[in-house]
């Protein structure tokens, strides 16, 4: 009697990264994919989404599946590919930056935008910093309505206005340009509470502005498609999930940091790409249960900081009193995943999302009455936070930081996790589980040593 327990596993994935079946697995319905040992392997939504075998199929491995025949599996496979609009597609959240530039020497150039579009007889749309309309305030900072439509923003995008050609302002003569010469790094893990001249009229909670979290980092590939988030930790070192990255070399792989809309290259700040040096998985990764999973990047070339780039604060080795500031702290993760499990495409604009951490004992209770079952046990390796209705990251947000005030600090924060996997997106009583940075701290600091780093470098 074959095993047919409902695993929803697809829907639940949460980052765009292609890889294929090994020998060892076959393209099966995601329902016959059924797992039962206690560590709840192959009942976990790893954040990471498979598109080789194409929509509604994944990659099961033979030993898994109790009493199911591969040729069973292979006609299912065949009968569903056909006419499945995903097979083979490219699913791209931006390509915006070409191979050709991300070969260049210095491959964060402040590149050229699209030619300017007009919106009126000697207007065009250019970025808010770029027109002296576009000040409305003593402090420099600029109103965006965000969902304006094309008839009230005459056509413009969300971060431009349409300005007479009269009163647009050259690049390097832009207040923002002077912002950034006068730069000076104060430390790791400052936010920018209200962004950098941006002040966001429409946007809700859930959406961050520009620069309010500048260690966010998006990791793609060679030809500009969006993998997942990351976390800048020095400004030579990504911090990033192992599964995310378990598909990749050093040269497929370009770190971006210093972005916040994807879709846009009209930001006040441009963002910087670097290649990839080493890349370092942690060994004791394992891909069945996502215990430790934990990558560490280093970098050709460190990023330059700016007001729009900068590392966040790792936490010490996990004590009792490091847990205690974590559950004591206000949280948040970022990411530009999904919405929810309903929403049909990622979001574009960084996500910020509050969540609560929850107890290891706690989140082990709420899991086991899950799909994982009465007998899952929940790793150290992990942390938990979520569990509330509507607020959770999500599918395509696999890697990037969750992250917890400083003790007596509201706008300094520390890495804590790791966005790793989940049961259910956004459902209230299904926390989500975080690589548990601080658990992991000692391995962090082994590697930075062997990569030829001194851990005072790190943030």
């Amino acid at each position: 009697m074959r095993a047919e327990l409902c695993v929803v596993l697809l829907s639940l994935f949460s980052c765009w990264a292609e890889r294929s079946c090994s020998d060892l697995e076959i393209c099966i319905a995601k329902k016959l994919c059924d797992q039962t040992d206690d560590s709840g392997r192959g009942l976990l939504g790893t954040r990471i989404l498979d598109r080789s075998c194409g929509r509604g199929l994944v990659c099961c491995e033979k030993l898994q599946l109790e009493n199911f025949y591969a040729a069973e599996a292979d006609i299912e496979y065949r009968s569903q590919r056909r006419g499945n609009p995903w097979v083979g597609t490219t699913l791209a959240t931006t390509t915006e930056i070409a191979v050709a530039k991300h070969n260049e020497p210095e491959p964060e150039p402040e590149s050229e935008p699209e030619d300017y579009k007009s919106c009126g007889e000697q207007k065009l749309c250019v970025p808010r910093h770029l027109c002296t309309t576009g000040t409305v305030n003593q402090d420099g900072r600029y109103v965006i309505k965000p969902r304006i439509n094309e008839e009230s923003n005459f056509g413009c995008r969300s971060v431009e206005i349409c300005c007479p050609t009269s009163e647009q302002i050259e690049e390097g003569q832009s207040r923002t340009q002077q912002k950034l010469k006068e730069f000076e790094y104060r430390g790791c893990g400052y936010s920018n509470p209200k962004g950098l001249y941006y002040k966001l009229d429409g946007y809700n909670d859930s959406e961050s502005t520009f620069a309010e979290f500048p260690w966010m980092v998006a990791l793609m590939d060679m030809e500009g498609n969006y993998i997942c988030g990351g976390s800048l930790i020095h400004p030579q070192m990504v911090l990033t999930s192992a599964h995310n990255v378990a598909n990749y070399s050093e040269d497929s792989l370009l770190a971006r940091a210093g972005d916040w809309d994807l879709n846009s290259q009209r930001e006040p700040h441009p963002y910087q790409m670097r290649r990839i040096g080493q890349l370092h998985r942690h060994e004791e990764y394992n891909k069945l249960n996502f215990y430790n999973d934990m990558a560490l990047l280093i970098l050709e070339r460190p990023f330059k900081l700016a007001p729009h780039i900068q590392p966040i604060c790792l936490p010490s080795a996990e004590t009792s009193r490091v847990q205690e500031d974590m559950r004591r702290a206000q949280c948040l993760a970022t990411g530009w995943g999904h919405a929810n499990s309903s929403a049909k495409s990622m979001e574009h604009l960084l996500k910020r999302i509050e969540l609560p951490v929850v107890e290891h004992e706690d989140c082990q209770r709420l899991l086991r009455r899950t799909i994982l079952g009465r007998r899952f046990r929940l790793h150290d390796s992990f942390l938990c936070a979520g569990g509330v209705e509507g607020k959770d990251t999500c599918k395509g947000d696999g890697g990037s930081p969750l992250f917890c005030t400083l003790p007596g600090q509201t706008d300094r924060y520390q890495l804590a996790g790791i966005v790793s996997w989940g049961i259910e997106c956004a459902e209230k009583d299904f926390p989500a589980a975080y690589t548990n940075v601080a658990h992991l701290r000692d391995w962090i600091n082994e590697t930075v040593v062997q990569a030829g780093f001194s851990l005072s470098d790190l943030a």
